[in-house]
């Protein structure tokens, strides 16, 4: 049996030099209007609010980094970290520190606790599925809504998961690849000879958008290391290279051959 590696001194590490080379270590985004049915009435918070096909990379007051993906936004109670609670609605990567209270993450879906941990969580107001991965330390994971047949929660170590789907009330124990997620929580897009349709689902994966691609483009490959910050920038690099156009759209992207 292959020995587990430790994810959150890399994880940390990582995401460090992203912020880092990126510029953004602290983006106060404003004063929320409440927009979100997970904030707290006359509760005020600070909105940290990422781009369609961008990925945004925030320090906290208390060092716990996150990534949020494409179209996210995540918010911050006044008298944070005092408070140490955040809502989410979209997808993002959280690397926690330990700092003696424990972190709660809320969503619509799934409430999230832990005492530090390196995760992805997943969870969108306007979609009925949602998951939470844990790359490296340890979280506890239940549904954040009472439900009427099972409010059990699951204790998650690296490797484990939960995915749910509050449509049909459900959530589930499962386990994944941690080196699925490496390239992801790295900012780092990795293709080595990969065929056009499977690394456009690894940039679906990576920016959290849809892709649709037209024309006969399946006969393409794509190789090399891309650390885009947005899918544009990565679109703009292959499209040149391999000979398509491309265009951005409120739903998906399109890429034409």
């Amino acid at each position: 049996m292959k020995k587990r590696r430790n994810w959150q001194p890399v994880a940390l590490t990582l995401i460090v030099v992203m912020l880092i080379a990126s510029g953004t270590l602290y983006y106060l985004a404003g004063r929320h209007q409440r927009s979100s049915a997970m904030l707290e009435p006359g509760k005020r918070y600070v909105t940290f609010q990422s781009s369609y096909g961008e990925r945004k990379m925030v320090k906290l007051p208390d060092s716990t980094l996150v990534i949020l993906n494409s179209r996210s936004k995540l918010y911050m109670p006044e008298g944070y970290p005092q408070n140490r609670a955040l809502v989410l609605d979209g997808e993002a990567f959280f690397s926690v520190p330990p700092a003696g209270q424990e972190m709660v993450i809320l969503t619509d879906k799934l409430k999230t606790r832990t005492p530090g941990a390196t995760f992805r969580l997943r969870s969108l107001e306007s979609q009925s599925g949602a998951y939470c991965l844990v790359l490296s330390g340890q979280a506890n994971v239940g549904k954040s809504y009472h439900s009427p047949t099972d409010n059990a929660t699951e204790d998650l170590v690296a490797g484990q998961s939960v995915l749910a789907n509050k449509g049909i009330d459900l959530m589930e124990k499962e386990t994944f690849e941690l080196a699925e997620q490496e390239d992801c929580l790295q900012g780092k897009l990795v293709f080595n000879n990969t065929p056009l349709p499977a690394a456009l689902k690894k940039m679906e994966d990576w920016f959290g958008v849809e892709m649709e691609m037209r024309g006969n483009g399946r006969s393409k490959y794509v190789t090399g290391v891309f650390n885009p910050a947005s899918v544009e920038d990565l679109l703009a690099t292959l499209g040149d290279s391999i000979g398509f156009t491309y265009r951005v759209t409120r739903d998906k992207v399109v890429i034409k051959f």
